[in-house]
């Protein structure tokens, strides 16, 4: 994952841990792509004070990260997810073999359908990156 979408992904995380002030600044810069000029002039202070500002928050981000690792806990359970939807495929594929298994296929369907929902939170999100 790269390191802008890293950090804004853990500030979508742990954004209410910080001030205001330096969460706006990091949502400015890396999820409305604000320069530290920019920043600095809406908060008329120098570029290096909002660069400053920008760095303790990230590194806060990244402390609560080590410290709590939801990041981490969200990609297992959307993994698990993606596992169990592989299983599910494969389970219909098997009762479209049978001609009675047609009750079995209609309830893998309902559970592929909700399966696809919640992974669809994870695309909503972009905790997609690698």
């Amino acid at each position: 994952m790269s390191k802008n979408l890293e950090i804004s992904v853990l500030l979508d995380l742990y954004g209410e841990l910080l001030t205001k002030k330096q969460y706006d600044m990091l949502d400015f810069y890396y999820n409305d792509d604000l320069s530290l000029a920019e920043i600095a002039e809406q908060y008329e202070i120098s570029r290096q004070g909002v660069h400053d500002s920008i760095k303790r928050g990230e590194e806060l981000l990244l402390n609560y990260e080590n410290v709590l690792h939801l990041c981490e806990k969200e990609k297992k359970y959307q993994d698990v997810l993606v596992e169990f939807k592989a299983q599910a495929l494969d389970v219909l594929n098997e009762c479209r073999k049978v001609s009675f298994g047609k009750n079995i296929a209609d309830k893998t369907i309902i559970l592929l359908e909700n399966l696809d929902s919640k992974l669809e939170e994870f695309d909503n999100s972009e905790l997609l990156g690698e």
